[in-house]
């Protein structure tokens, strides 16, 4: 499993070339990834040990939040070294992966991702409490997303 750091920072080096890519734009990317790699292998394997946590604006993975903040709205035009720990390079498969969500939502900017992922009935909905941060159940993850898979066979 990655950190979500290792999966903003593919992202930044394969895409920020076509236009700089937002903090908002890395997270939310990061968090569809997440929940649609859990929701592909049926909720037996993860993309990231770290869990997503409801926040204000959407899902957010404190650590990458924390990686990025003193970005502000500024676009990331290359790879972010993290604070504690090295990065971790991605696997082949997930590599094809993670390019797959990038041809699916790449083209959407940040608020459009933020939006998408904090709508009724979603899981941060289900999971958001003002002011408390509470953590996404993955259970209510990959429901949310198998319906959206459902939808489209």
């Amino acid at each position: 499993m990655y950190k979500p750091i290792d999966i903003s920072n593919y992202f930044i080096k394969k895409y920020s070339s076509i236009g700089a890519l937002t903090p908002m734009k890395l997270i939310k990317l990061t968090y569809i990834s997440y929940a649609w790699y859990m929701t592909l292998f049926k909720g037996k394997k993860f993309l990231l040990a770290e869990k997503p946590q409801a926040w204000e604006y959407g899902p957010v993975f404190p650590s990458l939040y924390s990686e990025l903040r003193h970005y502000g709205k500024i676009g990331i035009t290359r790879p972010i070294k993290p604070l504690l720990k090295k990065t971790v390079a991605i696997s082949q498969d997930d590599s094809i992966f993670l390019d797959r969500m990038w041809s699916m939502y790449g083209e959407f900017g940040g608020i459009y991702l933020s939006a998408i992922t904090h709508t009724t009935d979603s899981p941060w909905d289900r999971a958001y409490k003002k002011g408390r941060n509470t953590i996404i159940k993955d259970e209510d993850i990959l429901e949310h997303y198998q319906s959206k898979l459902k939808n489209i066979d």
